[in-house]
């Protein structure tokens, strides 16, 4: 009968440890590799921002930004110009954070179908 009570206790805590570790948001909830959209406005400008998100290595994800914006002059959207970059960034495991190479921009998940750049929320498309 102890030994029994052992073992379900065992497999409890298992259980338990796995749920809690799959709760976690960040890198370990899954597979972040996707196409990300933000929507913007502003009495300056209007914004359409794409992140591709690509998994490039252990660590490593390349993400492609494509943003198409109209300057606002005198209330009125002017011209939709497009802009595009390329960004490298690495992940910590531990964390799920990811971190921008070249300016240091933080990349989070909180979510499965969010990911945060700084201050702005991205929803996940695919």
């Amino acid at each position: 009968m102890k030994e029994q009570f052992k073992s379900s206790a065992f497999i409890l805590l298992a259980v338990a440890a796995l749920s809690f570790n799959a709760c976690k948001s960040g890198l370990s909830s899954g597979d972040i590799a996707g196409t990300y959209v933000n929507d913007a406005q502003s009495e300056a400008s209007i914004a359409h921002d794409t992140l591709v998100v690509e998994k490039a290595g252990d660590d490593n994800y390349l993400l492609h930004r494509k943003t198409g914006f109209r300057l606002v002059v005198n209330g009125k959207p002017g011209k939709y110009l497009y802009e595009t970059e390329e960004w490298t960034a690495v992940a910590d495991p531990k964390t799920g954070v990811l971190t921008e190479s070249r300016k240091g921009k933080v990349i989070k998940f909180p979510d499965s179908h969010s990911m945060t750049v700084g201050k702005r929320l991205y929803r996940r498309l695919n």
